[in-house]
């Protein structure tokens, strides 16, 4: 399922994406689990290497980037690093979407109505900075 909305915000976090295709009159909501979801939280064990946050799984990523569809402009938002996970997996793997993604924003867990304001306040700003188009 993919959404064909000219606006998108993705709420996304290790777990789960919470996409919602904006038009003037009407919201359309995508919900995908990662693979792992029902696993509980990840743990890291202090000795070992690295940073200590679980890479993102790819497979979620792509079924994510799939469901943008042909959104013309993309808000990404959510806690921790995921957000940026999914900016550069879109700037790696799906160069067309990336270009669409106007903006890359902290946002801590959220209901639905925080996020669909939140980005309905963000893209007023986004259009009324553009330039004028003829």
């Amino acid at each position: 399922m993919s959404s064909n909305s000219p606006h998108m915000v993705v709420w996304v976090d290790h777990q789960v994406a919470k996409l919602y295709g904006l038009t003037r009159h009407s919201v359309d909501k995508i919900e995908i689990h990662a693979p792992d979801a029902g696993r509980g939280h990840i743990h890291h064990h202090a000795g070992t290497p690295g940073p200590g946050h679980h890479a993102a799984d790819k497979t979620f990523l792509e079924n994510i980037s799939a469901a943008m569809g042909e959104a013309q402009e993309v808000l990404i938002v959510g806690p921790a690093e995921a957000k940026h996970a999914l900016k550069s997996f879109l700037e790696e793997r799906h160069p067309g979407v990336a270009a669409r993604v106007m903006g890359v924003e902290a946002m801590d867990h959220a209901g639905d109505a925080e996020i669909i304001s939140a980005a309905r306040l963000f893209f007023a700003k986004a259009d009324r900075m553009a330039p004028a188009r003829e």
